[in-house]
């Protein structure tokens, strides 16, 4: 039996070589079919004659029945052309042969090698079913599974920022975990006197002072002046709401296992109902306890001698008596301590504080409708309230970002020319997002605490990069099939080209998102680690999923007549052939190339022209850059930042609001406390009266070294004996001595009406071994002057006897970690440690900044090990380096003259305005630094596999960029509007944190698609010698080859106006 190469020998007296001899000019098809080794026509076909102007026809039925089977090429020696892995044709399988006209001429510059032996191997794996359906059914099952424990995943979620690993900050926490309850959640009821209503009138009138009488009571108020009775009203009214939750009930028989109540017994109209259905006995009085406890603070409330002490706490005198407030401290439900995340969670016994939230909110609805004119404004304010602001900020965010998507949707739709391959890139995005929240939920369950925002980060990036990827990569599958080749070689190509692409760029950027693990502090970190999850799964996503949809439904995706909007490549479709000089409707099948004659020439692109000048001019254009750079670089040296919890909140929420009020009001004490805590050496000894006055002096004598402290550092501040309030010590003045107001001590009233008792309960463990010092900062503790404050009183705590102590407070001589440990007055006063989220915050920050320098090191080094091994060239990443420093020195500068030097603020924009501390929030450069480095690496890898496509070609370095730029800048310029559409979304945010990084990822973004590809890396390689930029490869010469027939045919790509889609209506 003869193989295809003999035939092709032999071809001069066949009556297809003898057609062509007589004057065809165009290519003429002869396709095998099956392994019978039968010709499907030859050149007395009738069908097979009428091909015009060189359009190659098949009868769709007999197409639609074949199998995606191994159908190769074969050129004149027998060897491997381009696009095909499988060599020369044995005489057991006959091979589709082409031939009978000249071939077109091709530019040399557009000659490409073949892909690889193992992308052929990939692609012929994936077009049997086994391996494609493996893949089709994996990631539906990943992405259903994902999909499916978002919920979970945002339960155990942490919404706060966490102390660094090591700080001192940690080991307090550490401590107050294993000594305190949760720290106590209060709902605050805010009361003001509305101005404009009631101007000039105070919530308590001006009898409510303290009356030093001989005789009970010692205070009084006449509750019928001012807005006294108004206030006492609402009182009464949130008390009421407040009482139902005190009440006795029967306690689920599995509170106990802290399961959810109603599982095994439940409380449903006042009847106890057992699991089986069959109701319970009645309770007796011993099993009825309290639903709740709630301790309800409010003046009115009050017996009169703690109204005489409260007074100027709830109505600060500062105010003028015009702003008031009533608390009630969430202490348990249940038999559950309440903590500050528990209503976000929705842990099952906080459901009845959710209840008391939303009935307060409802209260207050109601009376802005039935008293519209009230001279008494109510706001609320808690920690469930503040940590629902934040997460509601979260999630506007990333709902913004999905609209924006649609936006971002429409610009792929115009250069994919295929509305059908956007779901593509959909169920790319979808794929990615579900199998990244799989992976993190195990993570966030046993490795490492994951903040709340890592899923809006990991989000935003898998969108990012999804979309890239797949533009590249169908972008380059478009334009192969558009030069007429099948869809199993446009695969091949697309995949050994843009695949290069998108496995460097995502090793890249994985690898930069993992170098963030060094950063002391599990709110970046656990950000970094869902990144670098979706930026891999990207990867694979694209690399798999995609080819396995495209070979699945190869017609439907690639069918793009009206950009898709027809029923071509659906059951319902019907076949058109195409008119002379097109190309047929589908055409170029899996097998089967297309072949296009008479390009037009193709007008050079604006990019390809800026990057032109660029070139021409690259010494004054490396200097004009540098220029640029400096007023940046400028703004940059005066970066600072800001700790605190308003910039993750929404700038228009009630809670905002009402959370700054009660921060200026009544200081910081009541939103972000400062503790100071103390481990007692036993229960004995907290109890002792000369305990009791050794803390009490210590303490006393601490205010003056601050003091002392503060003066050597240059800040006038003064603490007085005043800012500590504890067990031991009130208003500066020892309790174990008595609390006296004027001559009269009112210490024994405290002790009598049970005062004192429920603070020792809430300052202290149960044990009665550890108690709490609130320390009073006269500043605001977030400022340079509060800080310094904070890191006075942890140098100045006592260290008489330093021991070696666990985190725990316990003696271990064993342990590397020291706390101050020591006595007073000869007394033993136990551990202490300073505790708060202001001092988590301050040690973040430091910590995390203190770092960076390190970890954009490690980055550039990364970029330099992971591009040179890639390109195997030195210069590549050097080069690379440079563009992402100048770009990130741009970013960050511009960032800091914006929200720190307020640049913009006149143009009144809320998210181009500097927010409170007229600084960035620290967690916003350390969060938008390594995705503007991956955004960067991604554009800059893209355009260089192109131009070292090119230079291999034979085109010299100015030229291949040149040449590059013409055909990836619109696709580069693209996805930075794509990117700056999805991040511009944040803009549009009501979170400044948000606003931050979303203008941080724009500029970023746009100067890398529009200045560092188009400008910087022109002007830097036209500035050194041609083939040093590409040292130590050398350039080789090869031809993009493929075979019809034996004869190397070259085809140039067609014009924009040409390349419009696969198959045209006519």
């Amino acid at each position: 039996m003869q193989t295809a190469e003999s035939r092709v020998g032999e071809g001069s007296d066949s009556p297809t070589a003898r057609a062509c001899k007589t004057g065809m000019q165009k290519l003429r098809g002869l396709f095998i079919k099956g392994s019978k080794g039968r010709l499907r026509g030859d050149g007395n076909d009738e069908e097979a004659m009428a091909g015009k102007r060189g359009t190659l026809e098949y009868n769709e039925e007999e197409e639609a029945m074949e199998e995606i089977s191994d159908l190769p090429e074969i050129n004149r020696s027998g060897s491997k052309p381009f696009g095909s892995g499988w060599g020369p044709a044995s005489p057991a399988t006959p091979r589709g042969l082409l031939g009978g006209a000249q071939p077109v001429a091709r530019d040399a510059s557009l000659e490409h090698h073949a892909p690889p032996e193992w992308v052929v191997t990939y692609v012929r794996l994936l077009r049997g079913r086994p391996l494609r359906w493996f893949f089709l059914l994996l990631w539906l099952s990943l992405t259903l599974s994902g999909a499916s424990i978002y919920f979970p995943l945002t339960r155990i979620l942490k919404i706060s920022v966490e102390p660094p690993y090591g700080s001192e900050s940690e080991a307090a926490k550490i401590t107050y975990a294993e000594n305190f309850p949760p720290e106590p959640v209060t709902l605050v009821a805010l009361l003001s006197t509305n101005q404009r209503n009631a101007p000039n009138q105070t919530l308590i009138n001006a009898d409510a002072e303290m009356q030093l009488e001989l005789l009970p009571p010692f205070f009084s108020y006449n509750p019928e002046g001012d807005l006294t009775a108004e206030t006492e009203s609402i009182s009464l009214d949130l008390k009421k709401r407040v009482q139902p939750y005190l009440e006795l009930v029967e306690w689920p028989a599995d509170v106990a296992s802290g399961q959810q109540a109603g599982e095994a017994s439940a409380e449903r109209g006042g009847t106890s109902v057992r699991a089986s259905g069959v109701p319970a006995p009645p309770p007796s009085p011993a099993q009825l306890k309290p639903k709740c406890e709630f301790n309800f603070y409010s003046f009115f409330d009050m017996p009169f001698e703690v109204q005489m002490v409260a007074h100027s706490f709830l109505f600060p005198s500062n105010f003028g008596g015009q702003e008031g407030m009533i608390a009630v401290h969430l202490v348990s439900c249940y038999g559950h301590a309440i903590y500050k995340e528990c209503v976000y969670k929705h842990e099952w016994f906080c459901e009845p504080v959710a209840e008391l939230l939303e009935s307060w909110a409802g209260y207050r609805e109601w009376r802005m409708e039935e008293f519209p004119e009230s001279p008494v404004d109510l706001t609320f304010v808690s920690y469930p309230v503040v940590y629902e602001d934040i997460i509601m900020g979260i999630e506007w965010g990333m709902a913004l970002s999905t609209v924006a998507t649609i936006l971002a949707f429409i610009v792929l739709a115009i250069m994919l020319r295929n509305i059908r391959q956007l779901g593509l890139v959909a169920c790319n995005i979808l794929t990615g997002i579900g199998t990244t929240l799989l992976i993190m939920y195990p993570v966030s369950y046993y490795v490492m605490d994951v903040n709340v925002c890592a899923p809006a980060m990991l989000v935003a990036v898998a969108l990012a990069m999804s979309i890239d990827y797949s533009l590249f990569l169908l972008t380059r599958f478009n334009e192969e099939r558009l030069d007429g080749r099948s869809i199993t070689q446009s695969l091949e190509i697309a995949l050994a080209t843009q695949g290069h692409t998108i496995v460097v760029s995502g090793a890249t950027l994985a690898l930069c998102f993992t170098s963030m693990l060094v950063l002391p502090t599990s709110t970046i970190t656990s950000m970094a680690a869902g990144a670098a999850t979706a930026v891999l799964q990207s990867v694979l996503v694209s690399l798999s999923l995609t080819p396995a949809l495209l070979l699945t439904m190869p017609r439907f995706f690639t069918a793009d007549r009206m950009l898709g909007l027809t029923l071509d490549g659906t059951p319902f479709g019907t076949y058109r052939r195409a008119s002379s000089g097109t190309v047929a409707q589908f055409g170029a099948t899996i097998d089967r190339p297309t072949i296009i004659e008479n390009p037009q020439p193709k007008k050079e692109s604006i990019w390809a022209h800026l990057g032109r000048c660029s070139q021409r001019g690259a010494p004054v254009m490396f200097l004009f850059l540098a220029l640029v750079m400096v007023p940046f670089a400028m703004a940059l040296t005066r970066f600072s930042y800001v700790e605190d919890l308003t910039p993750l909140m929404q700038t228009t929420h009630p809670a905002t609001k009402a959370f700054i009020s009660i921060s200026n009001i009544y200081g910081q004490d009541l939103t972000t406390p400062v503790q100071l805590l103390i481990m007692a050496p036993s229960q004995k000894a907290m109890a002792s009266r000369e305990w009791s006055l050794a803390t009490c002096h210590m303490l006393q004598d601490l205010a003056t070294k601050v003091t002392d402290r503060m003066h050597e550092e240059g800040h006038d501040y003064t603490m007085t004996t005043a800012d500590f309030n504890g067990l031991m010590i009130f208003r500066g003045g020892c309790l174990a001595d008595g609390l006296k107001f004027g001559v009269i001590d009112v210490m024994p009233a405290v002790h009598m009406y049970g005062m004192y008792d429920m603070v020792a309960d809430l300052l202290s463990n149960r044990n009665q071994t550890a108690t709490q010092v609130y320390v009073h900062c006269q500043v605001d503790l977030f400022s340079e002057v509060g800080e310094a404050w904070m890191r006075a009183v942890r140098a100045s705590l006592p260290r008489p006897e330093v021991i070696r102590q666990p985190l725990g407070g316990h003696q271990d001589a064993d342990s590397a970690n020291y706390v101050p440990y020591g006595r007073w007055d000869d007394v033993e006063i136990g551990a202490l440690h300073l505790y708060g989220m202001p001092l988590e915050q301050m040690d973040g920050a430091q910590y995390t900044l203190r770092r960076m320098p390190y970890v954009g090191l490690a980055i550039a080094a990364i970029v330099c090990i992971i591009l040179g091994g890639s390109f195997g060239t030195a210069l590549i990443p050097v080069r690379a380096v440079i563009c992402i420093a100048w770009m990130l020195v741009v970013t960050f500068g511009a960032s800091v003259m914006v929200y720190q030097l307020g640049y913009l603020e006149g143009l009144g924009i809320q998210a181009l305005s500097p927010s409170s501390g007229q600084a960035l929030f620290w967690i916003s450069p350390s969060v938008a630094v390594a995705v503007l480095v991956g955004l960067g690496l991604d554009y800059d890898i893209f355009l260089m596999d192109s131009v070292m496509e090119h230079w291999q070609s034979g085109k010299d370095g100015k030229s291949a960029v040149v040449t590059s730029l013409d055909q990836a800048g619109t696709i580069i310029s693209a996805a930075g509007i794509i990117m700056f559409l999805a991040f511009g979304a944040l803009l549009a945010s009501t979170t400044p944190v948000l606003n931050q990084i979303g203008f941080m990822l724009c500029v970023g973004v746009l100067l890398d698609c529009f200045v560092t590809t188009k400008v910087t890396i022109p002007t830097l390689m036209a500035l050194v010698p041609d083939n040093a930029n590409f040292w130590p490869l050398e350039q080789k010469t090869s031809m993009r080859e493929r075979a019809f027939g034996g004869q190397t045919v070259f085809v140039q790509r067609p014009p924009p106006s040409f390349r419009r889609s696969l198959s045209w209506s006519h």
